[in-house]
């Protein structure tokens, strides 16, 4: 049964590592401004607490055990972590600043990136975030040519070599006018859509692409009326009953009840999206860059990733 070592603690670990480099007690006791008697003791209650050895005592000074060597590792792992925090908090409290481009699809700008802003600028309000609208496409190409910090897009697009994680997903539903045939249906398939005109989006845009693919499996087109840019045109041009649209879940709760629409569900697995985040190198990033970053990541709606 695993158990809490009281006695390591950070001064501990310093001290540890203090007189394996120093190899000697005596050394490393004078460097850190501590009695050698009060040094012995320290690693001594630890030794015990372990129930093996760490040191070795010989006459040229102290060296490792083999159970000292994992003890070691551990300890400089600590300071490493302590050193990082202290990092962390120094920037906070010096006021954490930069300007941090964020590029992305409608969908994310217009739902999930305006969910972390408030709290983020409680903890940094010098940080500038500009706001980037782009087609998927376009978002991951803004990264990889600096032209964006901090990319999120959706749907296959090759991620080229940047780093990139899953975020979080959304849902496509159907906006339809009450008078359409389907006004009447709980939830609809790709297989009834492909009996109805509907508004078309950019045609290199992931959406489109996604709603070509679902429909290629029926070995059908989609009767596309008219394109339109933005889901808020999209559902304007759906509430004059010219064609019904496929938008976010997010986009149809807003724009849906100004201008009288009804929303659909959508039961086909397709109409979940998963969102990605990309950056070039996590290494290369600024501070406020990593800062936006975790911000994002912790706002995420994917819990296992």
């Amino acid at each position: 049964m695993s158990r809490q070592l009281s006695h390591f603690d950070l001064v501990t670990a310093r001290l540890f590592v203090a007189v394996v480099e120093s190899e000697s007690i005596a050394a490393a006791a004078q460097q850190s401004g501590i009695a050698a008697s009060a040094l012995s003791k320290r690693i001594k209650l630890l030794e015990e607490e372990i129930g093996a050895p760490l040191l070795q005592r010989h006459r040229r000074g102290v060296g490792l055990t083999s159970v000292g060597m994992i003890v070691l590792r551990r300890a400089r792992s600590m300071l490493h972590e302590a050193r990082g925090l202290e990092a962390d908090l120094s920037a906070t409290r010096e006021g954490l600043s930069g300007r941090v481009v964020v590029s992305a699809n409608e969908a994310t700008l217009a739902e999930f990136v305006p969910r972390i802003l408030p709290r983020f600028y409680e903890a940094y309000p010098a940080v500038e975030i500009v706001l980037t609208e782009r087609t998927n496409p376009a978002v991951v190409r803004a990264v990889w040519q600096n032209a964006a910090d901090i990319g999120i897009y959706v749907g296959d697009v090759p991620p080229i070599e940047l780093w990139h994680r899953p975020i979080y997903r959304d849902r496509l539903v159907l906006v339809a006018h009450r008078s359409h045939p389907l006004a009447a249906c709980d939830t609809v398939s790709m297989e009834q859509i492909l009996k109805h005109e509907v508004v078309g989006q950019a045609t290199e845009g992931a959406l489109m692409t996604l709603l070509a693919r679902a429909a290629a499996a029926f070995n059908e087109y989609l009767t596309v009326r008219i394109f339109a840019d933005g889901y808020d045109t999209v559902c304007k041009i759906v509430s004059y009953g010219l064609a019904i649209g496929v938008v976010s879940e997010g986009a149809a709760q807003f724009f849906a009840p100004q201008l009288g629409l009804l929303v659909i569900p959508i039961a086909d697995a397709w109409a979940l999206r998963e969102h990605h985040v990309c950056v070039r190198a996590l290494k290369n990033l600024a501070p406020a860059q990593r800062a936006v970053l975790d911000h994002l990541i912790e706002a995420s709606n994917l819990t296992s990733l």
